[in-house]
């Protein structure tokens, strides 16, 4: 254990609570989402909420506002992933553009289709609420909607119930609480509507029908007195006459007017989804979705539910979790607040201010593996000592944070004593003495859980290991620096406006390196240094006629004469994307046209037919990229090509027409990343088959762990900082690669093994030397994989690349080139350096 790691960390904004998925109350933390209508659709739980927004229009300050609907999923109801708008009120045919009345929606499945149903107000002198349906065939979209609401509907609120028959109903309010069969097409009513028996006098909406055990439920809100109850009534009839049985949750102890729910039951629970004005406390129209457990009696009736902040599912102990969302505290000596008051989604905060009081946080899995450290982020004008204990306040103590004297928050770290535990406990975390506020606590390495590209965060590894801003800027620039302008650097300039990267051990230049050097440019906003690079890659690379057109000769001299002529995949991969970026940062009109050069080469590369055995880009067939599009490469593919975030930054910003498209690659690519991997060693070969395969060639190159293969533990570092679309994976990728690593030496573990992790009966020579090293590379990579990394030991990877030198080898042997990039690389990643380039509009931190 380096213990360097439990110093205290003054790391300033490090780890906002909005940023992390958590399965704590609300359930989505970055946005307001009211009328929660969950659907489970193939094994998974899918969200179709209202979307609250402040009002652009004076009419609704002070009313309900909502203009779209995002469509959210999950499959454990911790992690919840936002899949975007599905519709808005300015692509509905028949909604009144203006309106911002796009109220509780519902969605369900039927012959293939889904269906989902919203209200608006329609255009016209009609007054009052429509319903509309739009169709799709995947329950994210994208959705169709028809040009005309369903004719004698006339209300809010949908909920269509499909029975066991086959038969469709469609139930609203609006008039009454309504309801009536539906056609098989789903889009037209096939009985005329039918006012709903046996309800309880009072103001009553949101109608959610299911059916158990053979009886049918009709839940709705119903103000009582003065706010909402959820209430229910059960019936043998889907259409009734029910029998009003009570209420499922009371009104609101802070006031708050409205409440809409759904039930629903996944893997063998049942679920209430309903809202609350959690981030809004002080203006009841803008709410957010919660989820708590649901019961029944034997008889059938519903077990009252009481409104948790914990909320449901099984929190995991590596990541952050934010007591405030408490299940249990004591009387006294706790305060919850805002963490910041005028961005509430920030989150929570517990304050505690008495010896003796806790907060308890039930069932968090401690795993299999037994924790090492713990870490509170914290803040205290005079000091305090926090203990952490499992099941219960008179529990077991597993550690003491000691909370020195600090106005600004800061993380604190301290090792478990005694046997950690193991499996899931609830946690408590009480204060022994001073006042001390809490954000999170977490156990082990806590990687964060949302990409960059949904947070515009970037993690700083280098500060969370202990080093300071001003260390860390200066080394970072040195780096740079001794790669592009120090004695051994491998940017040369020629005349007055190009420039190449030279792998100098090879004597050529590679658009490996040249594309390289343009994405370091581009994120150290070095125009020049990438105009440069630019020029000279279109000047002696690209290809600007025949077959090879839009491709690069992956190599040639430093005069610019070709090596030859093929292309190298990895080389156009990195192309278009700093040419993306530099469109983002730049613009398109100071001499280059960044954004038309990227397209270019995505038109061209994807247009190629296989004529004269020149291939896609990308394989079609597989969504794959090829090693080398030609009549070789192209049958296969390289794990260190495979960077699926770069796929979304073209789905974003090429403009190319393919959005989805290379959606789809960034979904095979990791699913290919998968089964490349060993799944014991975590190391890959330098080359596989599409399907992830070994090769089998006799050649040195391809089946093992070598050159190519230290690319991918950061290159995987990257797709989960960046998105973060594949991180339970990623994660235990991090740890196990690490972990092998690990068991070879940290100072010792060799560039080139089998996949297996046994010993290459062959060794590949570089630079014409032949020998196993500890190659500063692979030490830079596997440092970078921290960033997914759960277990502690990888801040010891952090420390090993801080401290690296770079230079000879004991056999003389020097890699200014690709020791060089992978380096320069690693601590823009690990230093929170490494970003996406959005437009200059938007902006980005790292923290």
């Amino acid at each position: 254990m380096n213990h360097r790691f439990l110093t205290i960390i003054s790391t300033g904004a490090l780890g906002l609570a909005s940023m992390f998925a958590t399965a704590q109350n609300p359930i989505v933390r970055d946005q307001f989402t009211a009328d929660p209508t969950a659907r489970v659709f193939n094994g998974k739980m899918y969200l179709y909420p209202s979307h609250d927004i402040p009002s652009p229009i004076e009419s609704l300050k002070e009313w309900f506002c909502m203009a779209d609907y995002h469509v959210f999923s999950s499959d454990n109801l911790v992690d919840w992933t936002d899949h975007g708008m599905i519709i808005t009120q300015n692509n509905v045919p028949w909604v009144r553009p203006d309106s911002y009345s796009m109220w509780a929606p519902d969605c369900v499945y039927k012959n293939g289709e889904y269906f989902f149903y919203f209200p608006s107000a329609p255009k016209g002198e009609r007054r009052g609420f429509q319903i509309g349906v739009a169709r799709s065939t995947s329950p994210t979209g994208p959705f169709m909607p028809m040009r005309e609401a369903i004719k004698g509907v006339n209300g809010i609120d949908p909920c269509v119930l499909i029975d066991d028959d086959g038969q469709s109903y469609i139930y609203w309010s609006g008039g009454g609480m309504m309801g009536a069969k539906l056609k098989d097409n789903m889009v037209e009513l096939a009985s005329d509507p039918v006012r709903m028996e046996g309800l309880p006098d009072g103001f009553k909406e949101g109608p959610f029908i299911f059916k158990r055990n053979g009886k049918y439920y009709y839940t709705f809100p119903w103000v009582r007195k003065e706010t909402e109850t959820l209430a229910y009534a059960m019936g043998d009839n889907p259409l009734g006459p029910f029998e009003f049985k009570g209420v499922i949750m009371e009104e609101s102890p802070t006031g708050c007017w409205t409440n809409h729910h759904s039930i629903v039951e996944y893997n063998g629970q049942w679920y209430l989804f309903y809202h609350h004005n959690d981030y809004s406390p002080e203006f009841d129209k803008n709410r957010s979705a919660r989820i708590d457990s649901l019961e029944f009696n034997a008889d059938g009736t519903i077990r009252p539910v009481v409104p948790t902040l914990r909320g449901v599912g099984i929190s995991d102990a590596r990541r952050h979790i934010e007591i405030d969302r408490y299940s249990s505290i004591s009387p006294k000596g706790v305060k919850i607040d805002f963490l910041n008051p005028d961005n509430k989604f920030d989150g929570w905060k517990s304050s505690f201010s008495k010896g003796g009081s806790w907060v308890r946080y039930n069932k968090v899995n401690f795993g299999e593996k037994p924790v090492k450290t713990v870490s509170a982020r914290v803040k205290s004008p005079a000091g305090g000592t926090l203990n952490v204990l499992v099941d219960g306040p008179k529990g077991k103590k597993v550690a003491s944070i000691k909370v020195p004297k600090c106005n600004d928050w800061r993380v604190v770290s301290a090792d478990i004593v005694g046997d950690a535990p193991l499996g899931v406990h609830d946690l408590v975390v009480a204060l022994q003495n001073g006042r001390v506020d809490v954000d999170w606590v977490g156990f082990d390495a806590l990687p964060w859980t949302a990409g960059a590209m949904t947070t515009g965060r970037y993690r700083n590894m280098f500060a969370e290991a202990g080093y300071s801003q001003a260390e860390i800027d200066a080394k970072l620039a040195a780096i740079y620096d001794s790669v592009f302008h120090g004695p051994n650097k491998v940017y040369f300039e020629v005349g007055d406006s190009m420039a190449y990267i030279s792998d100098i051990k090879n004597h050529d230049v590679r658009t490996e390196g040249m594309s390289y050097g343009m994405m370091i440019a581009v994120q150290f906003d070095k125009k020049d240094v990438f105009d440069r690079l630019w020029r000279w890659c279109r000047k002696y690379m690209q290809h600007s006629s025949g077959d090879m057109d839009g491709y690069f000769a992956w190599s040639c001299k430093t005069d610019g004469t070709r090596n030859s002529q093929g292309p190298a995949s990895d080389g156009e991969l990195y192309y278009i994307t700093s040419l993306i970026f530099a469109s983002n940062r730049w613009g398109n009109d100071t001499g280059i046209n960044y954004l038309a050069e990227a397209r270019n080469i995505l038109d061209k590369s994807m247009l190629k037919t296989g004529h004269n055995r020149v291939a896609p880009l990308i394989d079609v067939n597989h969504k794959l990229i090829t090693f080398t599009p030609d009549r070789w490469g192209g049958r296969y593919t390289d794990p260190s090509y495979h960077l699926p975030a770069f796929y979304e930054v073209w789905a974003k910003w090429a403009g190319d027409n393919r959005s989805e498209y290379w959606l789809e690659c960034a979904k095979a690519s990791r699913e290919y990343l998968h089964k490349c991997t060993h799944p014991v060693t975590g190391l890959n070969p330098d080359y596989s088959n599409y399907d992830g395969t070994l090769l089998g060639r006799n050649g040195i190159f391809g089946d093992a762990f070598r050159f190519d293969s230290w690319r991918v533990p950061m290159n995987i570092a990257l797709d989960y900082s960046w998105s973060c679309a594949d991180g339970d994976w990623q994660r235990a990728y991090g740890n196990r690669i690490q972990d092998f690593l690990y068991s070879q030496g940290i100072d010792d573990f060799v560039d080139q093994y089998n996949v297996d992790g046994s010993t290459v009966e062959r060794i590949a020579s570089a630079g014409g030397k032949t020998k196993l090293r500890h190659s500063l590379g692979l030490v830079a990579t596997s440092a970078a994989v921290s960033l997914t990394c759960t277990d502690p030991k990888c801040y010891e990877f952090i420390h090993k690349l801080w401290n690296s030198g770079h230079q000879p080898y004991d056999d003389g042997y020097f890699d200014a080139y690709y020791d060089g990039l992978l380096r320069l690389f690693a601590f823009m990643h690990l230093s929170g350096n490494y970003r996406v380039i959005c437009p200059a509009e938007n902006s980005s931190e790292s923290i």
